[in-house]
């Protein structure tokens, strides 16, 4: 054991996964309601895996990547609120929208941010959240209409899909950059029983 997990005292065991996902109330349209409710889950996991850990561990980069944590995190958030503006059409508020610029496709492979705490992290995305997701998908009705923007076609249905595999393929990227700074975060599952859409 080295002196980073003697800090944090090796790791530690993370919240369960979990199933029974409520869906947020207001949704036109069920079945985007029980999307979003997966990707708050799936955010939620990536805020259990970073709220303990110090700056220098959400600084850390290993050998041969320029991704950190705190990379990674402003990724996700900006992801999110990029397919939120292309589904809905708002505009990101400018304080929002110059903190998740910094993990944009364009600036990965520059040097990562540094000097974030974790609670700004989540606070960040939270906003987006809040802000973006939970507020502006709430009145979309048809989630399979093909849509074309910015010369991409998708369907909501599409995006919520991609946006499930990007916040589970860059929490396992955080998990590995954890144990790879020297603190270990053990899984284990709730029940494994969903709640049917209603």
């Amino acid at each position: 054991m080295n002196d980073k997990q003697e800090k944090l005292g090796g790791g530690r065991l993370g919240r369960p996964r979990r199933y029974s996902l409520q869906p947020p109330a207001g949704f036109a349209n069920t079945e985007l309601a029980h999307a979003v409710a997966q990707l708050q889950e799936l955010a939620e996991r990536v805020y259990d895996q970073i709220v303990d850990l110090p700056a220098d561990a959400l600084d850390y980069t290993a050998q041969h990547t320029p991704l950190s944590i705190s990379m990674l995190v402003l990724h996700m958030a900006w992801a999110e609120a990029w397919w939120l503006r292309r589904i809905t059409g708002f505009k990101i508020p400018d304080s929002l929208n110059e903190e998740i610029q910094k993990g944009s496709l364009g600036n990965i492979g520059g040097p990562p941010p540094s000097g974030y705490a974790a609670s700004t992290l989540i606070e960040i995305c939270r906003r987006v959240q809040r802000d973006c997701s939970q507020s502006r998908l709430g009145e979309v009705q048809d989630i399979d209409e093909v849509l074309e923007k910015e010369g991409v076609t998708f369907t909501v249905r599409g995006v919520m899909g991609q946006l499930a595999w990007h916040w589970t393929y860059h929490s396992g990227q955080i998990g590995l950059l954890r144990l790879l700074w020297g603190s270990d975060y053990q899984w284990e599952s709730e029940d494994i029983v969903a709640l049917p859409p209603r």
